[in-house]
């Protein structure tokens, strides 16, 4: 767990924020979908004021150690290109392979990353190897090691009248299957019963899913009461996959398992901080600034 601290300046009560998580890429195994990623970096690259988080599984990073999961007809066609040397190189490390391919492709977005979620594909890398897989990912991209889980506070700041407000976000990794329609909604709310934020995230199921808003009623802790409740909404979501369930070519973990067809679907997080609403205390109307906070599908292509 890590609990990170975030200031972003604001200029104009008109400024709009993006927030984009990456996770579950499996980059390196034979049924990512490494093109449609690419076009979501690309996106993310050409937003102005957005910011992106990774969460977890970025690679396959399935070595011949793990006799359980690995498989040579599951690897990316990519790393059988060149040469017969290069091919051997690539072979004799395919999780390094995959984590250099995954830098070289978010390297143009490295400064707008909030930090890396370690996803449990990069622990058991690192358990089967002894080695700091996750850790390295980090250093090389120069960004924060979230570690499985954290809470990160975003402070939106307006310099000139010191005035703003905060966004809570937290992110796991995520646990347990997302066969059927109900499991995602109900591992979303678990996490809701104890995570109190603004904005929550999992994704491992490779399920892409957006709840409706779930609405808290309030009353403030000090000063004049409110004649009605006031009320916050919590957004939830699972970012999903960029896996291809049953990609045309030779057997892989997802169609031996018969996991649903996964949509490559991402998600966009759309946050204005200073958003005015109007309230009554005391009987006298009163404007409250909250953060407006959306999340929905993102067209990225």
């Amino acid at each position: 767990m890590q609990i990170i601290d975030k200031e972003i300046e604001i200029k104009s009560d008109k400024d709009v924020f993006f927030l984009f998580p990456i996770g579950d890429v499996h980059l390196g195994a034979f049924n990512c979908a490494e093109n449609h990623f690419r076009a979501y970096v690309d996106y993310i690259k050409e937003k102005d004021n957005a910011f992106w988080i990774g969460g977890g599984d970025y690679t396959n990073a399935i070595t011949p150690m793990d006799s359980r999961r690995f498989s040579h007809s599951e690897l990316a066609n990519w790393i059988f290109t060149g040469d017969a040397m290069n091919i051997k190189e690539r072979l004799m490390d395919i999780a390094k392979q995959e984590q250099e391919r995954f830098i070289e492709i978010v390297e143009p977005i490295k400064d707008k990353c909030l930090g890396l979620i370690e996803g449990n594909h990069e622990y058991d890398i690192m358990h089967h190897t002894s080695g700091g897989y996750h850790y390295v990912m980090c250093d090389k991209l120069g960004v924060p090691n979230l570690t499985d889980c954290s809470f990160i506070r975003l402070r939106f700041h307006n310099k000139e009248r010191n005035s703003g407000t905060s966004v809570i976000l937290l992110i796991l990794h995520g646990w347990g299957g997302g066969r059927t329609p109900g499991a995602e909604p109900n591992h979303l709310a678990r996490l809701m019963q104890w995570g109190d934020a603004d904005i929550v995230m999992r994704g491992h199921s490779h399920t892409f899913r957006i709840e409706p808003p779930t609405p808290r009623l309030y009353i403030p802790r000090k000063g004049a009461l409110p004649d009605e409740c006031l009320e916050r909404d919590i957004r939830a979501g699972n970012w999903g996959c960029w896996l291809k369930s049953y990609a045309a070519g030779p057997s892989t973990y997802d169609s031996r398992a018969n996991y649903p067809a996964r949509p490559l679907q991402a998600m966009e997080i759309k946050i204005k901080p200073v958003h005015g609403i109007k309230i009554k205390v005391c009987g006298r109307r009163k404007t409250q600034v909250i953060s407006l906070i959306s999340m929905s599908e993102c067209i990225y292509q």
